[in-house]
């Protein structure tokens, strides 16, 4: 098996957490406990929050340096792995692409030849039948002369492999996908058809900008805007 080896190790000093941790922890211990019943308590929870808010600001600031030397050194680690990886990658590709173009056109010969075989055997079978009801009527059985007639050509089945090769450890398979040609067909085909309704998908983002256009206005069949109070601090 291949080895690898570390070509350079990279360091990052992960900071001590800074004092506003320690600042803060009486407030997030209290926080489950803690209970809105008045006007008072209901102003004792928004300062929290903007104290808390604050605080996580605070540690967001004090790991921002180290957060970006990581993200540094990810992005130089990453991009010499693709600069190494690109060429050999690209070589793949055209080895790749010249042996799926004999492949193809070696299963399409093999298919034609194999419908041509298929029609050959075909007519020599209906031949061989004819033949053999020749035979009975020239030795008089009317009966089996027409019994052989009417019996259904079984015509054997060929199959022809197309010329590729196999390498162990390489492999090939066809996907497939489905292309959508006219939505509008697939829609009206759905309507008539509910329980394929999962084929189709709302646009959500299309239907939240609508929603933030006409708010409780929007009136779409199917469809309810619904509103979300989210708090700002500063």
């Amino acid at each position: 098996m291949p080895t690898t080896e570390a070509v350079s190790m990279i360091h990052i000093e992960k900071p001590a957490p800074p004092a506003i941790v320690t600042e803060l922890s009486p407030l997030v211990a209290a926080a489950k406990a803690f209970k809105v019943t008045d006007v008072d308590s209901n102003a004792a929870a928004l300062e929290r929050i903007k104290k808390l808010r604050a605080g996580e600001k605070m540690i967001e600031d004090y790991f921002e340096p180290a957060r970006r030397a990581a993200d540094n050194a990810k992005k130089e680690i990453l991009a010499a792995r693709d600069g190494l990886i690109a060429p050999i990658a690209e070589a793949r590709r055209i080895y790749d692409n010249s042996a799926g173009a004999y492949e193809q056109e070696e299963r399409r010969k093999a298919e034609e030849e194999q419908r041509r075989l298929q029609e050959k055997a075909r007519k020599d079978e209906e031949e061989r039948q004819l033949l053999a009801a020749i035979d009975a009527e020239e030795r008089g059985d009317q009966a089996e002369a027409k019994a052989i007639m009417e019996e259904p050509v079984v015509t054997p089945v060929v199959t022809v492999a197309p010329q590729v090769a196999r390498v162990e450890g390489v492999s090939s398979r066809t996907n497939w996908s489905a292309e959508v040609t006219d939505l509008l067909a697939l829609v009206r085909y759905v309507a008539a058809h509910p329980e394929w309704v999962y084929l189709l998908e709302p646009s959500i983002p299309n239907l939240n900008r609508l929603a933030v256009a006409q708010r409780n206005a929007l009136s779409i069949p199917g469809v309810r805007a619904v509103s979300k109070t989210v708090r700002s601090t500063r």
